[in-house]
């Protein structure tokens, strides 16, 4: 008798301490926030076409730990927010993993991925419906409008007015081609460059080109009611230049309230498509919009600093341009573009 009570408090306790186990489990109700490529406490593993993406936040929400609800800030090109709800999770061993799909008449978007205590893995594709663009082209050359063409911006050492300067720029398309060979418009949304990392020494004024295809992830863009927006990855650009961080502006400073504007929205790149090739361009709006920071970029630049090719004296430029964009009626500037063969 003794021995059967014996078994049977071992089998209760083995019961309460079984049913103690699954309450203490963690539900993914419990992993609700804003996970971030930049956290240490929620810490977003994010990858886009198989390639890591920083700069970005993600929300995860589940309400009955069965599905739940990704929040995309600013992943997918052309979108500031995607939303995609109903994910069904699936557990195993406490990390809970999901796959989802997402259609619009512009895109599809998959995901792929799963969340544990303090951390979201998140691989997002994403494919765009054809575009104009949609292919490689190789840069043919530059192309500038600046109307009117008589205003003078520089006087000495020599007098140049707009109209100079836009046809000097054109003229400098042959110089560009030495450093940019071809640019890629993906499907996925990438921007893809073909361009020479070579670096001219005092030793080697002239080293060999260095071709090389620059990483994904470092601009994307959208071709929305004929206008392509490109969305640049600061974060992932100074990485690759490896240069030191640099927080985002919060949006209190008018100047830099610019660029978060840009950067939000993306940067409004026009194009004209004529014989099978492409003239990609920006306008004297986007330009008129960058005016704020030209006082910024004036005290960076060197007295004696020419702008190379021009051989026009840059700080002189910067200073004239205030007065040249008030009374600019129209400015076309970009690249001419062929189809790659």
């Amino acid at each position: 008798m003794m021995k059967n009570k014996f078994l049977f408090l071992i089998v209760l306790g083995l019961a309460f301490l079984t049913s103690c186990s699954d309450d203490d489990k963690d539900s993914p109700k419990d992993f609700n926030g804003t996970y971030s490529t930049t956290s240490t406490d929620h810490v977003l593993d994010l990858k886009y076409s198989d390639i890591v993406l920083t700069g970005k936040n993600v929300e995860f929400n589940s309400a009955d730990g069965v599905k739940a609800t990704l929040r995309l800030k600013g992943v997918v090109p052309g979108e500031e927010e995607t939303v995609i709800s109903d994910i069904e999770l699936v557990e195993s061993n406490s990390i809970h993993t999901f796959a989802a799909e997402n259609k619009s008449d512009v895109r599809t978007v998959t995901l792929s991925g799963s969340i544990e205590k303090g951390k979201l893995t998140l691989g997002v594709n994403v494919k765009f419906v054809e575009n104009d663009l949609m292919k490689k082209w190789n840069l043919t050359g530059v192309k500038m409008t600046w109307l009117p063409r008589d205003y003078v911006l520089i006087e000495t050492p020599k007098k140049m007015n707009t109209g100079g300067f836009a046809t000097l720029l054109s003229l400098s398309g042959m110089m560009l081609k030495q450093y940019l060979q071809d640019v890629t418009f993906q499907e996925d949304g990438n921007i893809v460059a073909t361009y020479n990392a070579a670096t001219a020494t005092d030793e080697n004024p002239e080293p060999e080109a260095d071709w090389r295809q620059s990483p994904l992830n470092l601009a994307h863009y959208c071709v929305k009611d004929g206008i392509c927006y490109v969305y640049l990855n600061l974060d992932m650009i100074m990485n690759q230049a490896n240069m030191d961080q640099v927080g985002r502006s919060t949006g209190v400073d008018p100047t830099f309230a610019v660029l978060e504007k840009l950067l939000t929205e993306g940067i409004p790149v026009h194009f004209e498509i004529a014989s099978g090739s492409v003239y990609v361009y920006v306008d004297e709006v986007l330009v008129k919009q960058l005016s704020p920071l030209l006082p910024m970029v004036g005290s960076l630049i060197p007295d004696d600093y020419e702008i190379p090719v021009l051989k026009v004296p840059a700080k002189a430029l910067i200073e004239s341009l205030p007065g040249a964009l008030a009374v600019t009626t129209e400015m076309k500037v970009g690249l001419k573009l062929a189809p790659a063969k």
